[in-house]
């Protein structure tokens, strides 16, 4: 990018800066950078305390690099150097984002961004949702920036993150405008909404999902995961724009409650899938195959039906949630209605494997105890006659270990025979993680332990029979593990397919 003054950095930090700009020096800033180790000559660098290293160590650094200005945080107390110009933000993640967005020149201003938030179907239901836009709205070219994969619209990339770092977000961002895209849709996590990663963007429509126990290593409390997920509504989403929420989920009640009087400017469009008269959408009836999902329901005051070709009642509420966001933004509901017909199937999301001995295999993403419920509870009401539901899965390492007790008695209340190995143990210890997922299996329930991942699953179809359905959950669409020893190539996908007739 072209370089350009400090001054604009700092006027578009104005509202976070502790203290105005005086411009004794305006040098010409040509790169950006949060890690000492990417500096060059004329560099903005900017100082951020992280969850392990504060960045303030690192400005002398910097400055023997090249740093032309510096960013710090507004009660750093620290020595600093002198001739060199320093900016003291509030908020230092955020001005990171506002950097970011300054450097390439304020890229989304060129299209509608939309997105959705949740602990479980954000991906689902933000494939969805692009689904919708591309089929139904005229002139639409969507880009998606997801877990699975992001498309800047010139073809699908691998994915390394839900939401992107500050720096690479705006660089794809910038990538869209180049390739003309008219709309994007974007999953955001709480971690990306905590460090306003997204910077000064206003999203044209929002969705929240449910909220589980999940991410607590980073947030500590349920109360800040909620509020981290509140910010989106609270800040981030334009007036105007439809705020779609699932009612149903008791967070997401409380967060219609909260935001009718912190937000009025919002088109809160409160979404049932319990039925409940009162909301913008209702799931009046759902009638569950193994290949597809025929739904009822009230929308806007209108009686409508459509035939999703997807199983699964949680791909029937991610489709309506979508459905809402599209309408939410002007599209016809007769033409969403129709354009369900053609909804495409999400990689690693219930993503069927026909199995020689005759069961079925499913691999699904699902990797909180609220989601293997969930799809638990699905495959369970489509299961034959006589059927087994056999599920395998682990927890990962480094992440939230509350949640692997949870998960053992989820499999062990919902599924005939569970398969317990790793995730991606990370630094952890495969066995102890197992150990801690078996803690929450009641005493007398019968199930096997296989800490290796293609061990595990070959034991599993080793069990299924005929007629069985056999579940292999946590990792979805990664084609990759992470243990001690770094990643290493691993699908699920690919071992059930060695079974395959």
């Amino acid at each position: 990018m072209p370089p350009l003054p400090l001054s604009a950095f700092a006027e578009a930090l104005k509202p976070l800066l502790v203290a105005p700009f005086v411009p004794a020096e305006n040098p010409l800033i040509s790169a950006v950078a949060n890690n000492s180790s990417k500096v060059t000559p004329g560099t903005l660098f900017l100082a951020i305390r992280g969850a392990k290293t504060d960045g303030h160590r690192f400005l002398p650094d910097a400055v023997r690099k090249g740093a032309s200005a510096l960013v710090v945080a507004a009660d750093y107390d620290g020595p600093l150097p002198s001739g060199i110009p320093v900016l003291r933000v509030a908020d230092s993640y955020f001005a990171w984002s506002v950097v970011c967005e300054t450097f390439f020149r304020r890229p989304s201003d060129a299209f509608r961004v939309h997105t959705v938030t949740g602990t479980n179907g954000k991906t689902s239901t933000a494939y969805f949702m692009r689904h919708y836009l591309d089929s139904v709205k005229s002139g639409a070219k969507t880009a998606l920036v997801s877990t699975v994969c992001c498309d800047l619209g010139a073809g699908p990339e691998p994915s390394e993150h839900t939401t992107p770092d500050a720096f690479t977000l705006q660089e794809m961002f910038a990538a869209m405008k180049s390739n003309g895209v008219t709309d994007a849709v974007m999953e955001s996590s709480s971690h990306g909404l905590h460090q306003h990663r997204s910077g000064t963007l206003k999203f044209a429509s929002a969705a929240f999902t449910n909220l589980t126990g999940d991410h607590l290593d980073y947030h500590g409390t349920m109360e800040n995961y909620y509020q981290a997920k509140k910010i989106l509504f609270r800040e981030l989403l334009a007036d105007g724009a439809p705020a779609v929420i699932n009612t149903d989920d008791p967070s997401g009640a409380r967060l219609v409650s909260e935001l009718e009087h912190e937000r009025p400017g919002l088109r809160i469009l409160p979404v049932s899938f319990m039925g409940r008269p009162d909301s913008f959408c209702s799931l009046r009836k759902l009638r569950l195959a193994p290949a597809f999902s025929d739904l009822e329901f009230t929308l806007d005051g209108h009686d409508a039906s459509l035939r999703l070709p997807l199983p699964g009642a949680f791909n029937a509420a991610n489709c309506l949630t979508a459905l809402c966001m599209a309408y939410g933004t002007g599209l016809p509901l007769d033409a969403l209605l129709e354009a369900t017909a053609s909804m495409p199937h999400v990689p690693g999301r219930l993503q069927a494997v026909p199995l020689a001995c005759g069961a079925t295999g499913f691999v699904d993403y699902a990797h909180t105890d609220d989601a293997l419920e969930r799809v638990l509870g699905s495959l369970r009401e489509v299961l034959t006659k006589g059927g087994r539901l056999i599920a395998v899965f682990g927890c990962g390492g480094d992440r939230d270990r509350t949640k692997r007790p949870r998960m053992g008695a989820a499999a062990a209340r919902l599924a005939d025979l569970a398969v317990l190995t790793s995730d991606n143990p990370r630094s952890e210890d495969p066995v102890s993680i197992i150990r801690e997922i078996e803690s929450g299996i009641p005493a007398g329930t019968r199930y096997l332990v296989e800490p290796d991942r293609a061990k595990a699953i070959e034991l599993a179809v080793g069990e299924a029979r005929k007629g069985d359905i056999l579940l292999v959950a946590g990792k979805g669409h990664e084609t990759w593990q992470e243990t001690r020893e770094g990643k290493h190539h691993f699908s699920d996908i690919e071992i059930l397919n060695r079974f395959r007739p």
